[in-house]
């Protein structure tokens, strides 16, 4: 087993430090070179450790959600989840993530003061709970992009893509006459 506190510090500084960074680094302290897939399963674990794990990180998210609203008055997000399935019956005392929307003041500000366009796409997220990052941008007079509104969802289909529209539509441009463009992967 790869001893792991010897990653702490190099992960602590930058948890996006690379596998062969990692591999690298172990050689020099202990003079072996591990395989990728250890330092890779290590790395997961010390990440777990320092930060916590995808479990601890979406039972976060009303938190954060709250924070967030509290900190930054006028921001929205909304926040839906689902109640868990325990053999055939739905269980209401316990829910899962199912979708998340947000978006920001300045965001919304800047907005006003962008060409009457909007571009979606979306991106999936790889780990353990998957789902795909939705962002709609808009383009300013002097042509800057501008990210204007964010949701993570459990995928590209019809009712996360209504999720994301209808309040897309609510929070950030309720004014007739723009265009939606989106970029939906096959």
């Amino acid at each position: 087993m790869l001893y792991r506190p010897s990653l702490c510090p190099l992960i602590r500084a930058d948890a996006a430090t690379s596998i062969k960074v990692l591999q690298n680094t172990t050689e020099a302290h202990f003079g072996f070179r591990p395989m990728y897939r250890r330092v890779w399963m290590a790395k997961q674990k010390t990440v777990a450790q320092i930060y916590g794990d995808w479990e601890d990180s979406y039972n976060e998210l009303p938190r954060w959600v709250l924070g967030l609203q509290m900190t930054m008055p006028g921001s929205v997000a909304v926040l839906k989840t689902s109640p868990v399935r325990v053999g055939g019956q739905l269980d209401y005392s316990t829910a899962y993530f199912h979708r998340l929307f947000w978006t920001f003041p300045p965001y919304v500000e800047a907005f006003r003061h962008c060409k009457p366009l909007v571009s979606v796409n979306g991106t999936h997220q790889y780990g353990k709970y998957g789902g795909t990052l939705l962002i709609a941008i808009a383009q300013d007079g002097n042509s800057n992009i501008i990210p204007i509104a964010f949701a993570l969802v459990e995928g590209e289909n019809a009712e996360s893509w209504s999720f994301f529209l209808s309040h897309l539509r609510a929070h950030m441009t309720p004014q007739p006459g723009i265009l939606v463009i989106l970029v939906m992967s096959g």
